[in-house]
């Protein structure tokens, strides 16, 4: 039988939304949970139309709701079923209502068919990152093979404002192969922050790669809003720019005091039993010297006091996840990574 057994989607993708949780763990403890509503994301190409062909889905609100509440305790989703709560409101029921910090709104923007030929597609890998965000996905596949691409809009909006979030959206493209031999898919998928470069071999069909689309471009818009390293959570990732200047904008705003406060609160992410007494005293003085010698030697002597002293320390907290995310992108990135071993 040449019927294919079942696979992992995307293992390495399919994590991410997990450890970005855990990340928001460490990132945000003692921080109010963040919550969050979604207006209809629905295709906005009209190819979803069962007079076309039905070729893709025409509502993928329930996949966004799903990428969100994947994430964990810190991020949640809160529902919007008006007519449900009138129904129950008038037989009697009583419920407290949880509004919303932010509001998700997008669409499918774009859908593009049998766009290109390809004669074969060679143990080609992922490669997304630089800025412009390349990913291409494949195995060692030599059939002619043809594109179609799909992108995904997603913006942010205050629900207290009711106003788009500058700079907090996420604009994707995933390219999917379709081979003519088979009903398998490659994937490619093209992004404009984070980035990753990965060797592997995948399965991957249309609806498929739409949920690993939603997926990414979830994580991409909660990790801009929470100003959080989310590039942490995929193999090979790459900073987004976006963050690295929120975050270097709110550090040099701060006064001495602060600052001081800021670097104790992140020397006890890494394991030190610091104090968090806003002065620069001796055990302070101790533990910046541990952690900056073991992890970050090749960086110098640094004022920590600086936006560029700081910034090792906050975007490199150790993640449970870094020794395999190291691993998995390791072939294709053979540059060393720059967090070395997660610490505890």
């Amino acid at each position: 039988s040449d019927k294919l057994l079942p696979v992992t989607n995307l293992s390495p993708y399919a994590q991410a939304l997990g450890r970005f949780g855990r990340m928001l763990d460490i990132y945000k403890d003692g921080d109010p949970v963040l919550y969050m509503q979604t207006r209809s994301i629905l295709d906005a190409t009209n190819l979803s139309n069962p007079l076309v062909g039905a070729e893709i889905p025409g509502d993928i609100t329930e996949m966004v709701r799903t990428a969100v509440n994947r994430i964990g305790a810190r991020v949640v989703y809160v529902p919007y079923h008006p007519e449900y709560l009138v129904a129950q409101a008038q037989l009697g029921a009583k419920f407290g209502v949880t509004m919303p910090d932010f509001l998700i709104t997008g669409a499918l923007t774009e859908f593009d068919r049998a766009i290109a030929g390809a004669g074969r597609s060679n143990s080609v890998g992922i490669e997304f990152g630089g800025g412009k965000g390349k990913t291409e996905l494949g195995g060692d596949i030599k059939r002619t093979a043809i594109f179609s691409a799909l992108a995904l809009d997603l913006n942010l909006v205050s629900f207290s404002t009711q106003q788009m979030v500058p700079q907090i959206q996420a604009s994707n493209v995933v390219k999917v192969l379709n081979f003519s031999s088979e009903d398998n898919a490659s994937l490619g998928f093209y992004g404009d922050a984070f980035g990753f470069k990965m060797e592997g071999k995948y399965l991957q069909g249309r609806h498929s790669a739409i949920r690993t689309l939603v997926d990414l471009s979830v994580l991409e818009l909660v990790g801009k809003a929470t100003n959080t390293p989310y590039w942490r959570c995929i193999p090979g990732g790459t900073p987004d720019p976006v963050v690295m200047q929120n975050m270097r904008n709110a550090f040099n705003g701060l006064t001495p005091e602060l600052k001081i406060g800021l670097i104790q609160v992140m020397l006890r992410k890494y394991g030190e039993p610091v104090e968090v007494t806003q002065k620069y005293d001796e055990p302070t003085r101790a533990a910046l010297e541990r952690v900056y010698a073991a992890r970050f030697a090749e960086w110098g002597s640094v004022d920590v006091m600086s936006w560029e002293g700081f910034q090792p320390l906050f975007f490199n907290v150790p993640m449970p996840w870094d020794a395999a995310v190291q691993a998995a992108a390791q072939p294709a990135a053979p540059s060393p990574a720059a967090n070395g071993k997660a610490g505890t």
